[in-house]
């Protein structure tokens, strides 16, 4: 089966439940579902055992896809889509997504649904994964009720549960294990201490949390965020904000790990979190290397390009006379250009500025990395 990851899947277990997925599927293209990081999914596949799809007698798209073993189906296909809806029993959808699970930073949200579709039930990654969500619009789509039974949604009063605050800004959890602490903490009306000199949480406010904290409080851990690099530790859970973006030089066919290791070890250098990473830039020439490609997938990021001309219009520190006689430009720096204009671009209203200067790693990939400078930035933190 071939779905685009940014579909969902409606896993219909009876006759009752096929019509109901129907239903879903036209009301979902009409009125897409949100998902956290703004996408919007319309595409939801329908899919139904061998015999209900017989029965149904649908034809061309409007016929579901069918399947033999829930179970089997589901593991082939858990990862494949962004979200499920399994209409049928909670205790069915449990049993055969319990061997699948491995994060709630990483599974894919579940919401179950009865046949008739009164009930639409969060069952898995409800904040982060956005289940709670879906759960709420599968509902107003079908005319039913949302059952949401996380405990922050219960007893905050409408404030949205600290995980959910970070995923909203666009932040990455590295301490998951120390989350539970800080969210019974919410839960029972102690305030958090929190760390956040760049202002990527301004709704994390008093009294809930206790900005411009630099301990943790008891054993309530200190929440620190920014894209400088912190130790772990049993009194902090980090957050990196993902504002570095590193620019990079190479020679033709150097290979991925590489230009991987050279970036790590610029971050490293340089006290960078590297979970704070949010792209690799480099020239239009060089985005087709197979190296370079290859080396921003395993890094996460996308790979963005700039044509030579604007990079040789950027001030850097360390132009390079071979650069610029290559394209016939005044020299400059490929990895630091690249670095300032995507940090650049990714807030416009800031300025950027290199915290990682230009650093030939091998002989062969040069790194810089540069971060968006604005007013929640201030001058001290940088190198």
């Amino acid at each position: 089966m071939v779905c685009p990851a940014s579909a969902l899947a409606c896993w219909a277990l009876s006759l009752p439940g096929l019509a109901t997925g129907e239903r879903l599927v036209v009301a979902l293209a009409e009125r897409p579902w949100e998902a956290p990081g703004g996408a919007s999914v319309a595409a939801c596949r329908l899919l139904a055992p061998e015999r209900l799809c017989a029965l149904a007698g649908k034809k061309g798209d409007a016929r579901p896809i069918p399947f033999d073993r829930f179970a089997e189906a589901l593991a082939r296909n858990f990862r494949t889509f962004r979200g499920h809806i399994v209409i049928g029993a909670a205790g069915i959808a449990v049993r055969a997504l319990a061997p699948l699970l491995r994060h709630k930073s990483v599974d894919a949200p579940v919401v179950v649904l009865d046949a008739g579709g009164r009930y639409a039930v969060s069952l898995l990654s409800g904040h982060w994964g956005g289940g709670n969500s879906l759960a709420r619009h599968v509902a107003a789509l079908l005319g039913g009720e949302a059952v949401i039974t996380t405990a922050s949604d219960d007893v905050s009063g409408g404030a949205p549960p600290l995980d959910e605050l970070a995923r909203t800004a666009g932040l990455r959890i590295l301490d998951w294990d120390r989350l539970p602490r800080v969210a019974a903490a919410l839960l029972e009306g102690d305030p958090v201490p929190l760390s956040d000199p760049l202002s990527c949480l301004p709704d994390a406010a008093p009294p809930r949390f206790r900005r411009g904290a630099e301990t943790a409080c008891g054993d309530i851990p200190l929440v620190r965020i920014h894209w400088q690099h912190t130790s772990p530790g049993p009194g902090v859970l980090r957050m990196a904000a993902p504002l570095l973006h590193a620019g990079i030089g190479c020679r033709r066919g150097v290979p991925a790990a590489d230009i991987v290791a050279a970036v790590r070890a610029a971050l490293a250098e340089h006290g960078l979190e590297p979970a704070a990473l949010a792209s690799l830039g480099t020239v239009t020439e060089k985005a087709t290397e197979r190296g370079l490609r290859e080396a921003a997938r395993r890094l996460g990021v996308p790979l963005l390009a700039y044509p030579a001309p604007r990079l040789a219009a950027v001030s850097v520190p360390h132009p390079s006379a071979a650069a610029g006689e290559r394209f016939e430009l005044p020299p400059f720096s490929v990895c630091e250009a690249a670095a300032l204009l995507a940090a650049q671009e990714a807030r416009p209203e800031g300025s950027a500025a290199l915290v990682a200067a230009k650093t030939v790693f091998r002989g062969c990939v040069t790194v810089a990395v540069a971060v968006c400078m604005t007013a929640r930035i201030p001058e001290s933190d940088l190198p």
